[in-house]
């Protein structure tokens, strides 16, 4: 892994201290400066690598702010007070994500990507619902989404192993703190639907992961060509298959997502793993070590006694 870096002006760690381990979900107000550095092919100088995970944060302001919508709508209708409770944690730990992808994306802008063409179909699709339980049905279908993508990433750190210090900083944090509350919107889901035969309940919830599945693949393909474009790189038949090579081989992301991915369509689908416990601990203890090295990194030299 590279050695840590002092982050450029506009970042601060001091919402990395130390929480208890006895707090679920721990919201950290971190600032990353990648608008103050963005970089290109930050991930193994590799156009593919990079771009995939670019396109992540695409759809992250937009969405954030719709889950962040989505739960509010039924906090207060809840008797179950500790979920209420739940929300609120999870709101400010969105809002950051909210903040500092929009920062991600501006920089985005700097680099000469048309960020706002590439947003506009994410706002145009999630703008579009109106039904507040559907609304709730498609939060849980994305929530599932990035707590799979955030289970590989803390189980696989040598994804990130080459990227850029600041770029790997924002993903692990981001992957720690949806594994810490992947489980409050389905929670909220069942709260909501009391009245919802199990067969209905199972309906609504996978009928709104294949409706979210199929428009994030379209929005992602589409998106990945207006990368390649700015890049200069020919979008041909050897640029598909480097992605599928990256996707399903080597490093092999969506293979490695799959097997979690389809646990959604089980009945029974509970959204906590039996090693969640342990990869959080891991991705905290993480974090709390990088921004410990960067704090005495960043501290001003003392001098030598006479």
């Amino acid at each position: 892994m590279a050695e840590p870096q002092v982050m450029r002006s506009g970042a601060h760690w001091s919402g990395a201290a130390p929480a208890s381990d006895d707090e679920d979900i721990i919201p950290r107000d971190i600032r990353f400066g990648i608008l103050e550095n963005p970089t290109r092919q930050w991930l193994d100088g590799d156009f593919h690598k990079t771009a995939l995970i670019d396109g992540l944060s695409i759809f992250l302001p937009e969405g954030e702010r719709y889950f962040i919508r989505a739960l509010k709508y039924y906090a207060p209708k809840l008797a179950d007070r500790q979920l209420a409770a739940e929300i609120n944690g999870y709101a400010v730990q969105e809002a950051f994500h909210t903040r500092e992808h929009e920062e991600y994306n501006r920089a985005l802008g700097k680099l000469g990507y048309d960020v706002e063409a590439m947003e506009e179909p994410v706002r145009k699709t999630l703008r579009s619902d109106k039904i507040p339980i559907f609304r709730l049905a498609v939060t849980c279908a994305i929530e599932h989404l990035t707590a799979t993508l955030s289970t590989v990433t803390l189980r696989h750190p040598q994804f990130l192993e080459n990227a850029a210090p600041a770029y790997r900083r924002l993903w692990m944090w981001h992957a720690l703190e949806e594994l810490e509350h992947k489980a409050v919107a389905l929670d909220v889901f069942k709260a909501a639907t009391p009245k919802y035969s199990g067969f209905k309940r199972y309906m609504l919830r996978t009928m709104a992961f294949n409706a979210v599945a199929w428009t994030f693949l379209v929005i992602t393909l589409r998106n990945l060509r207006l990368f390649a474009k700015v890049d200069g790189v020919k979008t041909g038949p050897r640029f598909w298959a480097r992605l599928f090579w990256v996707l399903f081989l080597a490093p092999g992301y969506w293979r490695k997502c799959a097997p979690l991915v389809l646990k959604y369509y089980l009945p029974g689908f509970s959204p906590l793993n039996k090693d969640d416990h342990e990869l959080i601990r891991k991705g905290r203890d993480w974090l709390y070590r990088e921004f410990t090295t960067l704090e005495a990194a960043s501290a001003p030299a003392v001098p030598a006694a006479e």
